[in-house]
């Protein structure tokens, strides 16, 4: 009989407001970059590939980490943080603002939209690359798979609170100053969020910081065996997923003719399922390690997509029931690959020159982000005119984009199999 004291897990000291900041910052960014950003940008009169664009913004413009990474272990990452979120907060303010704003007409208040937030996710870009990096030396690796569950519980519930009450503020047609008030709430979620970064503890370890700076060149990043099949990894699932928060948004209003409440109200599982994911994965992913969980959240997105291309296609009526459902498991397919996926990076990673490996992970991801909703942006516009009734099933631009985002995920699922992970494999659901 096994009488050894169960493990007791103590986080680092001050860990509960990074928590703090997830949520606060979820609560502003699943406004101010979500889908209630992209309904206004749609009544606006954006086009597929507008909204592409306007989701790329984020990923793309993680390229500037780049030159960040080279200045991260002098100025500390909690000063860095703080000084491009609170410059970003101002442009919140801005966007708020832009829906009463008078005399505009939609053309140029989409316009001066899309250059607010093109600024908005410059700076966010700049500071973001000092993120992984402070949480690798905060949090020590034995414990990382919960804490990281555990962040992502905080983050999935602001999200999911963002989007009720963006909902019951939007209820109808949503007028001007409807989406104002929904972009200020944003606004007071990101300056809550400025108090919890100030509550951080700074990283400790001077050295570490002066070893994770160490200038690395890229070619070198690009060889070392498990982070460049690591990359090969995320870049595909970056494709796979990078386009779908917009064009299954876009996909509810149009073919579903879904009012903004509803499709925010149907989005709401999505959250829940992410929720139920993170708690599942939280006392096991240490154990067991990272790789069986990006295996069971890409089959579930599989499953998810085809659900998807299922609706598209009209073998399944749109029924919110169904799409409930999706977005339900879609969301716990997505917080148990997220989690895993940060796990396995930070083991991924080495200690001398961190912050430029991050950097260069970040960007190349943040890139097959960025790209996917633009290219597919573009080709569901070349496909508005595609419409073809083959007994039962639709073949239409919707089809299409479903089809290959199914075809993406599969082989995203062969590729997880190459990674490196240190530890032992064990069975994620044994005792």
């Amino acid at each position: 009989m096994n009488t050894a004291p169960a493990r007791i897990f103590r986080y680092p000291s001050g860990s509960l407001n990074v928590n703090g900041f997830s949520f606060f910052n979820a609560v502003s960014f699943q406004i101010v970059l979500g889908p209630p950003m992209i309904l206004y940008a749609k009544s606006l009169g954006a086009s597929s590939l507008i909204l592409g664009i306007i989701a790329s913004l984020t990923p793309i413009l993680s390229i500037s980490q780049l030159v960040a990474a080279r200045h991260l272990h002098r100025t500390g990452y909690r000063h860095f943080i703080l000084a491009g979120w609170g410059a970003r907060t101002f442009f919140t303010l801005c966007v708020a603002i832009l829906p009463i704003m008078p005399g505009l007409a939609p053309p140029l208040r989409l316009a001066a939209l899309v250059a607010l937030l093109f600024i908005f996710n410059f700076l966010r870009g700049i500071v973001a690359g000092a993120w992984l990096p402070w949480l690798t030396i905060l949090i020590p690796e034995e414990m990382r798979g919960r804490f990281l569950s555990r962040d992502q519980a905080f983050l999935q519930i602001g999200c999911l609170s963002a989007l009720l009450v963006s909902a019951w503020i939007m209820s109808g047609e949503a007028e001007p100053l409807e989406y104002t008030a929904v972009f200020g709430i944003s606004l007071v979620a990101a300056l809550a969020s400025l108090w919890f970064i100030r509550r951080i503890p700074e990283a400790d370890s001077q050295e570490e910081r002066r070893q994770s700076g160490t200038p690395v060149p890229w070619m070198a990043m690009l060889r070392h065996p498990p982070f460049a099949r690591l990359l090969w990894f995320t870049t595909a699932y970056a494709a796979a997923i990078g386009s779908m928060g917009v064009f299954i948004v876009e996909f509810l209003a149009v073919r579903g003719k879904f009012a903004e409440d509803a499709i925010l109200l149907l989005g709401s599982p999505t959250f829940i399922g992410a929720v139920l994911g993170v708690t599942l994965a939280s006392p096991r992913m240490d154990a067991s390690g990272s790789k069986p969980w990006l295996r069971g959240s890409l089959l579930l997105l599989a499953g998810v997509i085809a659900g998807w291309l299922a609706l598209a296609g009209g073998v399944v009526p749109m029924n919110p029931a169904f799409v409930g459902a999706l977005n339900f498991f879609g969301g716990l397919a997505g917080a148990l690959f997220g989690v895993a996926n940060i796990r396995i990076t930070m083991g991924s990673i080495p200690v001398m020159g961190r912050n430029h490996f991050f950097a260069l992970y970040s960007v190349i991801s943040g890139l097959a982000l960025g790209f996917a909703p633009i290219l597919w942006g573009a080709t569901l516009d070349l496909l508005k005119m595609l419409n073809i009734q083959a007994g039962p099933f639709l073949l239409d631009r919707y089809t299409v984009y479903f089809a290959a985002l199914l075809s993406l995920a599969a082989f995203n699922l062969r590729l997880t199999d190459h990674l490196h992970e240190k530890r032992t494999q064990k069975n994620p659901f044994s005792a």
